[in-house]
Formats: C-alpha cells, sequence, structure tokens
C-alpha cells in the first residue's frame, strides 16, 4: 500500500517535475553567474574590434594608393630583371672565353719553354 502510494504516476511525474525545476533553477544561476563575467570581455572585445575596424578603413586607403603605385613598378621589375640576367650571361661567357683563352696561352707558354729546354727553339 505505501509501496503503490510512492510508485503511483503522479508521485513519479511530481519528483521529475521538482527535479527539472532544480535543474533549471541551478542553470539559470550558473549562467547568471557567468553573464556577470561575461559583460566586461564582451565589452572589451567589442572595443577592440571597432578600433580595429576603424584602423582598418586607414590602412585599405593606404594599400588602394600603394596599389597604384606598385602596379607599374611591377612591370618595370619584371623587365630590368631579364636585363639583368642577361648581362649576367653575357658576363659569364665573357669569363669564360677570357678563362679559355687564358688557358691557351699558357699552354703555350709551357710549350715554348719545353722546347727552349729541349733545344728545339
Amino acid at each position: 500500500m505505501f509501496l503503490d502510494a510512492i510508485l503511483s504516476t503522479e508521485t513519479i511525474a511530481g519528483i521529475l517535475i521538482i527535479g527539472a525545476l532544480a535543474m533549471s533553477v541551478r542553470s539559470i544561476l550558473f549562467f547568471t553567474r557567468e553573464a556577470a563575467t561575461m559583460a566586461p570581455r564582451l565589452q572589451k572585445i567589442d572595443f577592440d574590434l571597432n578600433k580595429w575596424r576603424d584602423g582598418m578603413s586607414e590602412k585599405k586607403k593606404a594599400v588602394k594608393d600603394l596599389t597604384v603605385i606598385v602596379d607599374p613598378l611591377k612591370d618595370r621589375e619584371g623587365k630590368l630583371r631579364a636585363y639583368h640576367e642577361v648581362l649576367k650571361n653575357i658576363e659569364l661567357s665573357h669569363e669564360r672565353s677570357e678563362a679559355e683563352s687564358d688557358e691557351k696561352a699558357e699552354e703555350e707558354k709551357r710549350k715554348r719553354i719545353q722546347r727552349k729546354k729541349m733545344g728545339f727553339d
């Protein structure tokens, strides 16, 4: 009889409702405590975001102005780089030919010295 009264549908539903209310109150209190610490952080983040957003417009303008200046220079830079490469290749080929001619002259000098030592000259 006592067990039937405890296990009745109304009693179990009442216990579940009281548990749900207790959990709801506990969750609300927890989030209220969190909200108190979150408000200053949220305000600081909003302030920083606005500061960066305001500074961004100036930087966008600077980037736009510099892009106008830099774009023609990119074309020039490419041409100058190609010209530099051509000059480097010419310089390298000149150095190679100079080294080859020096080598030939050295070889001729050795041959003459060898001939003098052998008495052919």
